[in-house]
C-alpha cells in the first residue's frame, strides 16, 4: 500500500469517526431532554416550549397560512405545561382584504380563531422537539367593547385535543370541520359571528402536580409572566405527523 492510499484511508476513517461522534452526542442530548420530560421536570418542559414559541415568533408564515392566523400564532402565550398537558392562550381578529378597491371582511373573528387554534394544535403536537404532550388546550380571545366603550379581551373559543384523536384528523381540511373533531367550546350569534364564552374548567388531573415547583415565568394562577426566559433544545422530527396526514 503506497503512502497516498494510506492517507486517503486515514482521512476517510477520521471523517467517519467524526460523524459517528456527532450523531452519538446528538442522540445522547435528545435522550437527556426526553428523560427530563418523562420525569415531569417543569423547568425543562417550560424551556422546551418557550424556546419553540420564541422560534415561531421569528418565522415567516408557512405557505397557505394567512397573516391573520400567523399573527395569532406569534401572539401565543404559554399558560401551563407538564409532561402530559399544555395550555396556550392567544388572540384572533377579523380578517380584511382590499377587494375591488374596498376593504372587505373575508373572515370573522371566529373564523380566524378556528384556523389559529388548529394551526397551534398541529404545531404543538408535531413540531416541538423532545416533548410529546398527550393533551393540548388552546384558548382564543378577541376584543369586545364593554359598556364604557373600552375594548376588553374576551374568550370566543376553547379547544382541547387529545394526541390519539389528532392522529386520525385530516389537517388539510377546513378548520371549521377540524375544530368539531375535538372538544370545542364556542357560541355563534344570529349574524354567524362569535359571542363571548365562559372558559371550561381545567380538570384537576391535568394541572401541575402540587408538590412540583412552579414553572419559570408562570405564576400560581397559571398565567405567563413577562420576561420569561426561554431555553432552547435540539430539534427532532415527530413521526406522528406522517401517519395523521396519510
Amino acid at each position: 500500500m503506497n503512502e497516498g492510499v494510506a492517507i486517503t484511508f486515514a482521512v476517510i476513517f477520521f471523517l467517519v469517526a467524526l460523524i459517528a461522534l456527532v450523531l452519538f452526542k446528538e442522540a445522547r442530548t435528545h435522550r437527556f431532554w426526553r428523560q427530563l420530560v418523562a420525569e415531569n421536570n417543569l423547568e425543562a418542559i417550560t424551556g422546551i416550549m418557550e424556546g419553540e414559541i420564541e422560534r415561531w415568533r421569528t418565522q415567516r408564515p408557512p405557505k397557505g397560512v394567512s397573516a391573520a392566523v400567523w399573527a395569532g400564532v406569534q401572539a401565543m402565550e404559554l399558560l401551563r405545561a407538564n409532561a402530559r398537558y399544555v395550555r396556550i392562550t392567544t388572540s384572533a381578529e377579523p380578517e380584511f382584504r382590499v377587494i375591488e378597491g374596498k376593504q372587505t371582511q373575508v373572515a370573522t373573528a371566529l373564523d380566524t380563531a378556528r384556523a389559529t387554534g388548529i394551526q397551534l394544535l398541529e404545531m404543538v403536537f408535531y413540531d416541538v422537539p423532545n416533548y410529546r404532550p398527550s393533551i393540548v388546550r388552546i384558548d382564543v380571545y378577541t376584543a369586545f367593547r364593554d359598556e364604557s366603550g373600552s375594548t376588553v379581551p374576551t374568550p370566543i373559543l376553547s379547544l382541547t385535543a387529545d394526541r390519539e384523536d389528532a392522529a386520525y384528523v385530516d389537517w388539510l381540511a377546513e378548520p371549521a370541520s377540524i375544530v368539531d373533531e375535538f372538544d370545542a367550546t364556542y357560541l355563534l350569534n344570529a349574524a354567524g359571528d362569535a359571542d363571548p364564552i365562559e372558559l371550561p374548567e381545567e380538570p384537576e388531573e391535568l394541572r401541575v402536580i402540587p408538590d412540583q415547583p412552579e414553572m419559570a415565568g408562570v405564576n400560581s394562577a397559571g398565567v405567563a409572566s413577562a420576561g420569561s426566559a426561554a431555553t432552547g433544545a435540539p430539534e427532532t422530527v415527530d413521526e406522528d405527523r406522517a401517519s395523521s396526514e396519510g
